[in-house]
């Protein structure tokens, strides 16, 4: 049966590589070591987001040598900053306490192959061939504040999304009861649903023997819940308090870091995730996007942009389109004409909302 699933070996790799990789940035957060190193855009980078960056490339690379990799980072900052050394004790430490699965993922020696694997994650993305998209901790300021983020690892084919996985290494099993177990990773396979299971438990093989997902596509619009980002530089979160109105949506939003989000859509925690653009012209990163997407729309949900158009991850390491809408199918419809209703058709009052 497992061997007529599409993409198991990738799925399986991912899975590996993304819990190994929040093993470490779980590890680093824990010890209190994270000190953030300011990029130009001023979001922190951290020893976490380049060791996992490091572990996930390193073993899609081992095991798909002719595949590319979209990664968010590189290695400026480490040799600007002399840091190699010690996100390269990190990673072993890792490595060595994942012993058993060295023969999957392969290992790191040295600072500077750790700096020469993070460089593999080149790629200008684009319509043809197998790239994979790489955001080693997605939502880093709620990581460096002990909250929610992602390692996130998607599968681009030919431009069509295929893999999807999700490590979340403080989310809730439950996001109604924060005081249960935490820790979770979320798989996705185009066309075999969407599957949980638990982070520090062994990867379950197949994926498909893990906790089927659905989202709750019997609730209407009147008993949606809804997720939305914590950063306001990340999201429009005046134009959306608007839509929630429009839609008559009355229990407060959650506010979560991170592909997150997507997660507790899939799993169904909440119906709705709003990402709205604070920039006209702003246009979001494959990394940010490609994991969650699949995870929603294989969980019976629907991702669009902010008009309702499918999201395309073949432009190249950005989307060309304005707005992320992650919902339950059934409302999604209900969602856009809202949009619509307030920016117009085409987002012609979108700037007037932008400036505020």
């Amino acid at each position: 049966m497992s061997d007529t699933i599409p993409y198991l070996r990738e799925a399986y790799i991912a899975q590996l590589a993304v819990r190994r990789a929040s093993l470490l940035t779980s590890k680093i957060s824990e010890e209190h070591l994270q000190k953030g190193i300011s990029k130009e855009d001023k979001s922190p980078v951290t020893v976490g987001d380049f060791g996992a960056q490091a572990i996930v490339i390193n073993s899609i690379l081992k095991n798909f040598p002719n595949d590319e990799v979209v990664g968010e980072e590189d290695s400026t900052l480490i040799k600007e900053k002399g840091i190699k050394d010690v996100i390269f004790q990190h990673v072993k430490a890792i490595q060595t306490k994942d012993q058993p699965f060295t023969e999957q993922l392969g290992h790191l020696t040295s600072g500077d192959e750790v700096c020469d694997i993070i460089d593999r994650g080149n790629s200008k993305g684009g319509r043809s061939g197998r790239i994979w998209a790489l955001d080693p901790i997605d939502g880093t300021k709620g990581f460096l504040r002990g909250d929610q983020y992602a390692v996130c690892l998607a599968l681009i084919v030919d431009g069509e999304v295929k893999v999807g996985v999700v490590g979340c290494p403080n989310l809730p099993h439950d996001l109604a009861d924060t005081s249960g177990p935490r820790g979770g990773l979320f798989t996705a396979v185009k066309g075999q649903g969407s599957y949980f299971q638990d982070l520090h438990k062994d990867v379950i093989y197949p994926f498909t023997k893990g906790e089927s997902l659905s989202v709750k596509n019997e609730f209407d619009i009147t008993q949606a819940r809804v997720v939305e980002g914590v950063e306001k530089g990340h999201s429009a979160h005046g134009l959306q308090g608007l839509i929630k109105q429009k839609l008559g949506i009355v229990q407060p939003s959650v506010n979560l870091d991170s592909q997150v989000k997507y997660c507790a859509v899939s799993k169904g925690d909440a119906e709705i995730y709003l990402r709205l653009p604070r920039v006209v012209d702003y246009q979001e990163k494959i990394w940010d996007h490609a994991a969650g997407y699949l995870l929603v729309n294989e969980s019976g949900g629907k991702v669009s942009d902010m008009y309702g158009n499918d999201l395309d991850f073949g432009n190249g390491r950005t989307l060309n389109s304005q707005g992320v809408i992650a919902s339950t199918s059934t409302i999604h419809s209900e969602i856009i004409k809202a949009i619509k209703s307030i920016v117009g058709e085409n987002g012609e009052k979108l700037e007037e909302f932008c400036k505020k």
